[in-house]
């Protein structure tokens, strides 16, 4: 029987899925998982969670929890990576140092200096994990999910021999997205795609061998559509192709949006800082799976669209799959460097994971991804070779940072980034002619960054409305399909009413259930967590309501983000209808609204088709 490894695995939600995902094959019931972290508190969680997804899928695998990484590695036949270096002290080094000097992000992840610093911190994990794995399990493969994918793919590769592949899941996940426009099933149509991790492109997109490129530029026109991708659709008009990764990493991927200042920022929904604020709602969301791992609540399991249990079942079985694998070039794309880390179609059976030949992309999408490939190269030369110099150049080629700031500014940048890094980095001691900055920088002090991000949070989350009542969830009547257009006695009890209140006190049947309203409040971001208060129920609605006060009548700004679709009236009139398939960012729609003086009453009715679900409401406070 099989052996998987995770180590990092304190990304509890993460863990739980991949092992979830595994068990669902009846060949692995009684596989070997040996979960792996530094921290004691989040491995404890992330075992027990575990072992309550094994017991929901009624299998019985052994399962050993482990601070020793080599303990963990020992024997096994597949290593998963989910380890990020560093945690919130190190991303919020990442966006404020750079802050500070007039460059602003989004996620900074992948790319610039948050991703190169953030590949920096990893390499020495990285580089030692693979050293373990050569002298307990040489054979294993290594599936890595981590980010930056490429420069740490890099670092497998050119550092060592072991077999890895980087797994991310924008290509499948966008593809559905992008069906969702078409009002198509993603498994009607199919499609090649290739490039980079976060930037790749989908190169064909059929439907029984007919091109649905000219079906999704008409549906860019449509302004509810085009209003949920700005950022990708406007690349798409410009590049002819549609993007893997989100609006709101490909923003900060080049110089057209971020550095034109805060109108078009707010023009195109970008939404700076955002990794920092997800990272707030991992903190919580960890709270929230310390308890379930505590109590005797049972805890079913959902199958992700995550690669890796594909990958895993195909190489211990022979049974053929394609996936999407990041992995050295080496001639699949035929105008990309061979060394470059790649994402193209990925064969996979017995003899492990083997690159489809792509040829060449087209030489508008190279262009876009080369300044990025040439990031990734300096990268592992800087860490592999001591050199300064390369960060420097690194974050000089990065169009971001080259569209933001001076030559010497970048230098001084990274020389803080360094110093405020410190151990955590390899050392860059190799002799170079390219000077530093010859600025001493002191080491920083993560309280204070703390208090300064959580003042700032503070400020901006008054706007979230916080306290709700809830009640569901309404399974549908047909697995596999739900809709806001499905009506429930909720829908029915409130259309008796004109005024937009509901009657807290009733209750309704649901499937094979009957159920009430609740009080539920969501987190610092308004964000209402329903799959921590409904459970992870798939093709299903819930119903919100609350209250809020206004001084006098105005109009005002209402911004939501829901996961997955959205319907909202006010005083019991329907001011926002989106009916889509997609993850979670706050505040993504916008509508005008218009409050009355005194209560007015807000309801919101919420689908869902796969995986976690949830919403957010806001609305802006008074000008007077």
């Amino acid at each position: 029987m099989i052996k998987v490894a995770l180590i990092g695995a304190g990304s509890v939600v993460f863990s739980r899925n991949l092992t979830g995902d595994i068990l669902s094959y009846p060949e692995f019931k009684n596989a070997t998982f040996a979960y792996m972290d530094v921290n004691k508190d989040r491995l404890d969680v992330g075992a027990a969670l575990c072992r309550k997804v094994a017991k929901g899928l009624d299998a019985k695998p052994k399962i050993i929890a482990t601070l020793d990484r080599k303990e963990a590695l020992r024997d096994a036949d597949f290593v998963i990576n989910m380890v990020q270096i560093g945690g919130m002290d190190s991303t919020l080094v990442d966006f404020e140092i750079p802050r500070k000097y007039g460059l602003n992000f989004t996620i900074a992840d992948t790319t610039g200096p948050g991703g190169l610093f953030r590949a920096l911190r990893t390499y020495p994990m990285i580089k030692g994990l693979c050293e373990d794995m050569a002298k307990v399990c040489p054979k294993a493969w290594l599936l890595n999910y981590s980010n930056p994918m490429s420069m740490n793919m890099q670092t497998i590769y050119r550092t060592s021999n072991i077999k890895g592949v980087g797994l991310c899941h924008s290509v499948q996940g966008t593809f559905n997205q992008l069906a969702s426009y078409l009002h198509e099933k993603p498994e009607d149509c199919d499609f090649i795609c290739a490039g980079i991790n976060h930037m790749a492109f989908y190169l064909q997109m059929r439907k029984a061998g007919i091109d649905l490129y000219p079906r999704l530029f008409e549906a860019a026109k449509n302004p509810d559509t085009y209003a949920k991708n700005k950022v990708r659709f406007e690349l798409m008009k410009i590049l002819g192709h549609f993007v893997t990764e989100s609006s709101e990493h490909n923003a900060e991927y080049c110089s057209y949006f971020i550095p034109r200042g805060k109108e078009t920022i707010a023009k195109y929904n970008v939404p700076i800082d955002e990794y920092l604020r997800r990272c707030d709602g991992i903190i919580e969301e960890f709270q929230h799976m310390q308890e379930h791992a505590a109590n005797n609540k049972p805890m079913e399991h959902h199958r992700s669209h995550e690669y890796g249990s594909t990958i895993i079942h195909s190489i211990v079985t022979g049974t053929p799959s394609v996936v999407y694998g990041n992995m050295p070039n080496h001639g699949a794309i035929t105008n990309l460097p061979p060394t470059a880390i790649v994402e193209v179609p990925t064969l996979v059976d017995k003899g492990g994971c083997q690159f489809t030949t792509v040829g060449d992309l087209p030489p508008q999408l190279v262009a876009y991804m080369m300044p990025h490939i040439q990031q990734h190269e300096l990268f592992i030369r800087a860490a592999m070779e001591g050199r300064r110099d390369h960060v420097y150049q690194a974050a000089m080629f990065d169009p971001l940072t080259a569209a933001s700031l001076s030559l010497d500014k970048i230098v001084e940048m990274c020389d803080e980034l360094i110093a405020a890094h410190g151990k955590l980095l390899p050392k860059f001691d190799a002799p170079t002619l390219v000077p530093s900055s010859g600025k001493k920088f002191g080491p920083v002090d993560a309280k204070a960054l703390h208090a300064s991000w959580n003042a700032i949070q503070e400020k901006a989350n008054d706007e979230f409305i916080k306290d709700w009542h809830l009640i569901g969830p309404f399974p549908s009547p047909k697995k596999g399909t739900i809709s806001l257009d499905l009506e429930t006695g909720v829908d029915k009890d409130f259309a008796k009413r004109d005024d937009g209140a509901v009657d807290l006190k009733a209750s309704y049947g649901a499937g094979d259930a009957k159920v009430k309203w609740k009080q539920a409040k969501s987190d610092k971001r308004g964000f209402v967590n329903l799959t921590s208060i409904m459970g992870p129920v798939e093709w299903a609605l819930c119903y919100g309501y609350a209250e809020i006060e206004s001084v006098h009548a105005r109009d005002a700004l209402l911004q939501c983000g829901s996961d997955d679709g959205i319907n909202i009236w006010v005083n019991g009139k329907l001011v926002h209808h989106n009916e889509i398939a997609r993850g979670y960012t706050a505040n993504s729609d916008t509508v005008r609204i218009h409050l009355k003086q005194g209560v007015n009453r807000i309801f919101v009715k919420v689908d869902n088709y796969l995986h976690g679900w949830g919403f957010n409401v806001s609305i802006d406070r008074p000008n007077f």
